[in-house]
């Protein structure tokens, strides 16, 4: 079966009809639909705005990541991710870039359906029927070096040429409604405000460990500053284990949708996450960030944090070398807690200048 999609559908007559700098219309697929997978595409998307600024842009979003796309600047359309949309949206894309990480049958074949101008992929995992030489489905590969960034993939593809070469910053915006919904999560409080993210979707920092943390705060500082504890579906469970290592009062803030979340770290001075969304909105709103990451070199390479200029980030990573990135456990605290302690000093110093 597989060889017959090959043979239908993964196939494809280079186009000569459209030039690079030609282009009028550009769809991203992503890497996948979790927050910091849109936090870098957006980011990718204004790289191409800037490159081309009469550009339309769009992209194929789920649930899951539709709201963060639609505040974007870079961003014109969103397009459902459905099959009929594929048939609807035949032959009217210049460029479409197609992140996704390996090719599938049912990707071949919604590809064929799409038929843009010009297919630029960013590589694709070898398969054992699928792979770059026996699926020829794209205008233009893309050979990623090692240790690469994922924010930097364009600069390494075709476009590269047609892009600004400065590092383009993640942004992200909050209306003023969700702002001010943010500061009641933190009861209006003018304490220092920090957030603690220490469970992701599939990573999560031992509350033993995260209480290791805050038991190293200097106590002079503690009641100047207010700790939440962003929701998931355990962090009750979490934050009573929290609670059983430290007496540093952490509260949980209520259940939000992604741009409450994003409200929510935007509010806060200082973000403590696991290597995940959080990691990426931190450094999207230009906050203070002490990051925790699993010492797995190749995650590390591509999704580091990328905090703006001027801004602190500190990443600690597992002292064991790892072949999972979500093995978050393991950590040495001793330069985590004098950051951190040195971020409290630097905001406390700010307040009463």
């Amino acid at each position: 079966m597989k060889k017959l999609i090959i043979s239908l559908f993964g196939k494809r007559v280079a186009s000569n009809e459209t030039k690079l700098n030609e282009i009028e219309s550009v769809l991203l697929k992503p890497i996948g639909d979790a927050i910091g997978d849109a936090i870098v595409h957006i980011a990718h998307l204004a790289q191409i705005k800037q490159a081309f600024p009469n550009v339309k842009t769009a992209v194929l979003v789920t649930e899951r990541n539709k709201q963060l796309f639609a505040q974007a600047d870079s961003v014109d359309q969103l397009i459902d991710e459905r099959p009929l949309n594929y048939l609807i949206q035949r032959g009217k894309w210049d460029l479409y870039l197609d992140f996704q990480p390996t090719f599938t049958s049912k990707s071949i074949i919604l590809d064929s359906l799409l038929n843009p101008k010009i297919l630029i992929n960013f590589g694709k995992d070898k398969k054992k029927h699928y792979s770059l030489e026996t699926v020829k489905n794209y205008d233009f590969t893309t050979l990623i070096p090692n240790n690469t960034h994922i924010a930097d993939y364009l600069h390494h593809s075709v476009l590269a040429p047609y892009l600004i070469r400065e590092p383009n910053d993640y942004t992200l915006a909050v209306s003023s409604e969700y702002r001010e919904l943010a500061d009641t999560y933190w009861h209006n409080t003018d304490k220092i405000r920090v957030l603690l993210n220490p469970q992701g979707s599939m990573r999560e920092v031992p509350a033993i460990e995260l209480a290791s943390l805050l038991n190293n705060i200097a106590p002079k500082y503690l009641d100047k500053i207010a700790f939440l504890l962003t929701y998931t579906k355990s962090s009750e469970q979490y934050l009573q284990a929290l609670n059983n290592a430290t007496k540093v009062p952490v509260e949980i803030s209520p259940q939000t949708n992604t741009l409450n979340y994003c409200a929510l770290v935007n509010a806060s001075d200082i973000v403590v996450a696991v290597d995940g969304g959080g990691v990426h909105m931190a450094c999207a709103y230009g906050k203070p960030l002490l990051s925790f990451y699993a010492n797995h070199l190749a995650n590390l390479a591509r999704w580091h944090p990328r905090p703006k200029p001027q801004v602190d980030s500190f990443m600690v990573v597992t002292t064991k070398v790892t072949n999972d990135n979500n093995e978050t456990k393991g950590f040495n605290l001793l330069d985590a807690s004098k950051w951190l302690n040195q971020q409290l000093a630097k905001k406390l110093k700010n307040q009463t200048a």
